[in-house]
């Protein structure tokens, strides 16, 4: 129950804001235009592409939306009265993080207009890989707002944080490049940390157990990662 609290009270919060309205207008006008001129220009009933540009725009949002989670509790110093309250830094981490994530799956729900539209006009518009690229998105959401909560734990600087965050997501982004610079053991155990690749995957219609478990994981780390900072500021 006490996560849920804090869940719907970090909910209220975004809305009491003008940061997720930014972020969800500046996403819907980005995505809607590159859907129409990918559409456009290519002539083919595809989701990936708009899929693919989503993620992405979604890796530049995501340290925007995450980044006061827990800074701004450091900086107003009522973090100090959550930490000292009967709540532990998991129920704090956790109902942050499901906050974070609806707002985040109401973001990705408002873009299945655009499946709707293929599938109204084509009559050749295959279901199969809008169905995993969606499921993909929600599990690199899942992903970009635990290293984004992390980050959050580090500073109370919302800059800094939002920083640090977008800096790793990029890095993990990257790690893929690794395959194709070293060509051994090292260069394929990079390229298997790279949560494009794996993303990427789901794109072409494919849902590995595999990609699943290792976004599940890295999601998981990074919240237990952010707890782990959120006890040591406790005993401080």
């Amino acid at each position: 129950m006490k996560i849920f609290a804090i869940m719907k009270k970090e909910l209220q919060s975004f809305f009491y804001s003008p940061v997720a309205y930014i972020v969800f207008s500046s996403f819907l006008m980005i995505v809607g235009y590159l859907f129409w001129v990918i559409l456009i220009s290519s002539r083919m009933a595809s989701l990936e592409p708009m899929l693919y540009n989503a993620a992405f725009i979604l890796l530049l949002a995501s340290p925007v939306l995450t980044m006061r989670l827990i800074s701004e509790e450091k900086k107003s110093h009522t973090i100090e009265l959550l930490l000292t309250s009967p709540v532990s830094p998991f129920e704090i981490v956790a109902g942050k993080f499901l906050a974070c994530f609806i707002l985040y799956l109401a973001l990705v729900f408002l873009t299945l207009q655009y499946p709707l539209i293929l599938s109204t006009y084509s009559t050749e518009f295959d279901l199969g890989p809008v169905y995993s690229g969606y499921i993909g998105l929600i599990l690199l959401g899942a992903a970009f707002i635990s290293v984004g909560l992390f980050a959050s734990t580090l500073t109370e600087n919302q800059i800094i944080a939002a920083m640090v965050s977008f800096g790793t997501l990029i890095l993990f982004w990257i790690f893929g490049w690794a395959r194709h610079i070293f060509e051994n053991f090292f260069g394929q155990l990079l390229g298997n940390l790279s949560i494009f690749d794996r993303y990427a995957e789901f794109l072409r219609g494919i849902v590995d157990s595999g990609n699943v478990i290792f976004f599940l994981v890295f999601t998981l780390t990074w919240l237990f990662l952010a707890t782990r900072v959120l006890e040591s500021d406790r005993w401080r």
